[in-house]
This record gives C-alpha cells, structure tokens and sequence, in this order.
C-alpha cells in the first residue's frame, strides 16, 4: 500500500509539472496565433483562477476562509503575496514568453531555488555547501549558455527576454519565501486563492483587461481553458496531492519536468528552434535544481 501512494504521489507530481509546462505553451499560441498579450492574459487568468480557487475552499472551509483578514499583519502579508509573489511572477514569466517561447521562459524561471538558497545562505550567515555551489555554477553556466549559446559577445536571445526572465526567477523565490507563515495558518489552497485574486485585481486597475483584445474563436477559448483551468486549478491540485503523499523535497524534484515539458512541446507544436547548445544549458539548470532538490531541508 505504501508503495502504491509512493508511486501515486510521483504520477501526480509528475502531472503537475506537465501541466504547468503545457499552460506556458498555450500562453505562446494565444500570444503569436490569437493576438493576446501577456499583460491581458495574465491579469484575466489570475482573477478567474483565484475565484475558482477560493470556491473549492469555501465549499470546504465555508466562512472560516475569510479568517485570514482578520490581523493587520496577515492581511499585509497577504497582500504582498498577491502583489510581489503572484502578480510579478505571472506577469514576468508570461512577458518572457511573449518576447521568447516558453521553453525559454521556463528554463529562465528555473533559476529561481538559487536566489532562495542565495537569500537562505545570507539570512543564517553561514556558507554554501559544496553541492550548493556546485548547483551555483550549473545554473549560472546553464543561463548563460541560453542567452549566448556560448558567445560572450553575443545575446542569443533578447535583452528584454533575459531581463523578464531572470525577473521571474526573482518573483518565483518570493513566490516560495513570502507565504509560508501564512500557509501553515490558513492552508496553501485558501492563501492561493487569495493571493490570485489580490493580484489579478492589482494588476486590472492599471490593465483593463474588459477592454477585450485580440481574436476570439473555439481555439482561443481552448486554450484560455488550458491556461486557466489545467495550467493553474489542475496542475496546483495534482501537485500539491503529490506532495501530500511524497513530501515537498520529492515532490519538488519530480516537479523538474516543467521546463522538460516545455520546451519539448514549444519545439514540437510551436516550431521553435532550439540549438544542441540550448540543451546543454536546459540540463544545466534542470540539474541545478535536481542537486537542491536532494539535499535536505531545515
């Protein structure tokens, strides 16, 4: 029986990292086919991600979800979350996308479990460990072959991408380090919940996302479908069962297919070309963060 939850809880982490690489593809399609931009996107996916979110809890939680405004300090820090943690995170990931393709995008993201161990080692005052360092000069290797497929003097891909990109790493590790407290208190589904809506309407007021753009179809709504429903309700609750059963640092690990996910179907179903250089920095990265993965946790 346990075994059968082990390998239960692999699938499910596994499929949580297929989706979310998928919901960055469809975010590609809907930029260069339907005429979408990552700004309307974004500030569209988080509010009706966010309502759908906070459904599922009140049909469990019921008025108790709305505990978590109760005290100043959690409501500050709710909406930082919102803004700093989900807001710019969406926003730059999808803005890489837009300038770049997702696999790109994804592979930039995946920096981000250095700047937390960075910002870890800087907080305690206490020296990386080997492997950590280690995964340092992966990582930095892997983002530089990426942007300059090994030539200093050139950029392979945009500036803006590069600079959207790295940005999303930044946001994707206050992702991690902002709501922590937060979800051991009122649970990870109410505190995402939240956090989406909050950021979405943040992002609305200066957006307008009413103001509809671009073309409408069956194709576009399947893909808004994909981004919202599998690449954000779906691709979360999958993977947070999977750290249920497994554990966070497993969970986390198995989770690396996001980017493997990615960028094989931007290079299959987007045509994007990726050179044997590109690879060589994705495996890089990929191990990097395999490398963190392992090591245990305080």
């Amino acid at each position: 029986m346990q075994r059968r939850e082990q390998l239960r809880g692999i699938a499910l982490t596994i499929i949580g990292g297929i989706f979310w690489g998928l919901a960055g593809v469809c975010g590609q399609y809907l930029f260069e086919e339907r005429g979408l931009t990552a700004k309307w996107l974004v500030s569209v996916r988080l509010v009706l991600a966010g309502l759908i979110l906070l459904l599922t809890v009140w049909a469990k939680q019921k008025k108790q979800m709305f505990e978590i405004w109760r005290e100043k300090r959690d409501v500050f820090q709710l909406i930082m979350f919102g803004i700093f943690g989900m807001a710019f995170c969406q926003l730059s990931y999808y803005v890489a996308v837009e300038t770049s393709n997702a696999g790109t995008a994804t592979v930039l993201q995946y920096t981000a479990p250095i700047i937390i161990m960075l910002y870890v080692s800087v907080r305690n005052k206490k020296v990386p460990q080997r492997i950590e360092m280690l995964a340092l000069v992966l990582a930095v290797g892997g983002t530089f072959l990426l942007a300059t497929h090994g030539n200093i003097t050139n950029l392979a891909i945009s500036t803006e991408t590069l600079v959207w990109g790295l940005a999303s790493a930044v946001a994707m590790a206050l992702y991690n380090l902002i709501p922590g407290e937060l979800m051991k208190k009122f649970g990870t589904f109410n505190v995402i919940g939240w956090g989406m809506l909050i950021g979405g309407i943040f992002l609305c007021v200066f957006i307008k996302p009413w103001h509809v753009i671009g073309m409408w179809d069956i194709y576009t709504v399947l893909a808004m479908a994909a981004v919202i429903l599998v690449g954000t309700i779906l691709s979360f609750t999958t993977y947070m069962e999977g750290v249920r059963l497994i554990g966070a640092s497993k969970a986390s690990l198995f989770a690396s297919v996001e980017p493997v996910t990615a960028t094989f179907m931007t290079v299959v179903f987007m045509g994007a070309a990726f050179q044997f250089v590109d690879f060589i920095g994705l495996a890089g990265i990929l191990g990097a963060v395999l490398m963190l993965s392992l090591l245990k946790k305080e």
